[in-house]
């Protein structure tokens, strides 16, 4: 037994369900039991001797309650119909003078009169029908005294009425048993809860108690692995952050170094304290050299911040609506020179039609900065740079692929260009994505895009 009940506790549906059919067959053995009793009751001599001859006389005070209040009399049939369909179960006729006044089988709204007549000459030749009839009254119509003549299904009723207590008692039993069985598990699907709670407020030292061998006890051992995977990511992210600050803290340093050996030649060539032209040629390519490694360290610096903003999407007012293929085209021209002097040469792949894209343009031409600085430095300049576009009615897609040198030109620098890629395109509502195989890489720039109105 202890086996079978461990096998069901492995699932909750299982043990649900087990549940549920032994609270079932306990509820229908009670109704059983109680349907045996409603017979009984009902065909008590109780009942017979006392609920249904009150029953009757209540509802044949009614009637006459009724003729005296309409002032009806033999002709109103259509009115003693009326209170007839109102009181199920109580089947009569009315006979005056020998002759049938109100017939139960007719319906007085519908039959015609020769219906109705038929019935009632039916009713009067069919005497061996008496044995049905259990009452027999005498009321007052409007015009005279009349005999009332009838049966009743009161026992039906009451049978009904017991049936129908017994059927909703039992269902509550096993409503009851079943939340008495399951209690354990609400009570543990509350700890759970409590415990989510706890972790939302912040409190990640909390352990969800881990109880059973079911669904609840998989989601708790869950919740108890997420929690520490969380905790770890928290220790992690904050190692970085202290690295991250570390790194702007030198990366800043390392500005004023070419910034103050700037201003000193600077203030040389101001006072003219030069000896030569070849002497004023000197410093100032020394200058202009320490604004190259100053505009590098800047753009090191940018990309870096970008790399780590939460990334708000650019508003509406930030962006321009242009026509993607000329407004590419043309950044696409600005970047190419410098590397076509290098050898490199690039193959287009051109859309079948054009496409309209909201951008912000400096961050366009700063992904793109990004994308060819990266051809300048790892591509393989005996390849051809394939560039590739695509188009639909919802994006467009610009992609970059080249066969990577087996040395790199130049020394990465903050190794984030192409999370900055990936940030600066999240701004435009768009994504990025990158494939990198052993000899070839791919970015892939996807935009919000529509197609061009046709005119």
């Amino acid at each position: 037994m202890k086996k079978i009940k461990a096998f069901f506790s492995k699932s909750l549906y299982l043990e649900l369900w087990l549940c549920i059919i032994e609270a079932l067959v306990l509820g229908v053995l009670l109704y059983t039991l109680a349907d045996k009793l409603n017979s009984r009751v009902v065909d008590s001599t109780w009942v017979k001797s006392n609920y249904v001859p009150t029953r009757t006389e209540q509802y044949i005070n009614e009637l006459q309650a009724y003729i005296n209040e309409n002032n009806l009399s033999s002709s109103d049939q259509l009115e003693i119909f009326y209170w007839y369909k109102r009181h199920p179960l109580f089947y009569f006729y009315i006979e005056k003078d020998g002759k049938i006044i109100y017939n139960y089988y007719a319906d007085y709204t519908a039959d015609d009169a020769a219906t109705i007549k038929e019935y009632d000459k039916e009713l009067e030749e069919n005497s061996y029908l008496d044995y049905l009839y259990t009452f027999t009254y005498t009321i007052s119509l409007a015009d005279g005294e009349c005999t009332l003549r009838g049966f009743e299904d009161f026992q039906y009723e009451l049978y009904n009425i017991l049936q129908n207590t017994s059927f909703f008692l039992c269902a509550a039993l096993v409503i009851f048993i079943i939340t008495i069985r399951v209690r354990k598990k609400i009570h543990y699907i509350n700890d759970v809860t409590s415990g989510i709670n706890i972790l939302e407020a912040g409190d990640l030292n909390y352990n969800i108690p881990v109880k059973g061998n079911d669904e609840i006890t998989h989601v708790a051992e869950s919740l108890n692995s997420m929690r520490i995977a969380l905790s770890q990511q928290m220790e992690n992210e904050k190692k970085a952050l202290q690295a991250n600050n570390s790194l702007v803290t030198a990366l800043s340093h390392d500005l004023r170094t070419p910034l103050t050996t700037q201003m000193g030649y600077l203030e040389i060539l101001k006072e003219h304290r030069y000896k030569s032209s070849e002497e004023m040629d000197k410093y100032l390519n020394t200058a202009l050299d320490t604004c190259h490694q100053i505009k590098e360290m800047s753009d090191r610096l940018f990309e870096y911040f970008l790399a780590f903003d939460p990334n708000p999407k650019r508003s509406e007012d930030a962006l321009e609506e242009l026509g993607g293929m000329d407004f590419f085209m043309q950044i696409i021209s600005e970047f190419t020179p410098p590397l076509t002097d290098q050898g490199f040469k690039f193959d287009y792949n051109m859309p079948s039609s054009d496409f309209l894209i909201n951008v912000n343009v400096d961050d366009i031409l700063r992904i793109f900065n990004n994308v060819f600085t990266n051809i300048d430095k790892y591509a393989d300049e005996t390849y051809p740079v394939e560039i590739g576009f695509d188009a639909n009615d919802d994006y467009a897609l610009v992609s970059f692929t080249n066969k990577i040198r087996t040395t790199p030109r130049k020394n990465e620098s903050a190794k984030i260009g192409l999370i900055s890629i990936s940030s600066l395109m999240k701004r435009q509502g768009g994504s990025s994505k990158t494939y990198i195989t052993d000899d070839t890489f791919t970015v892939e720039l996807i935009f919000p895009a529509k197609p061009t109105p046709s005119l």
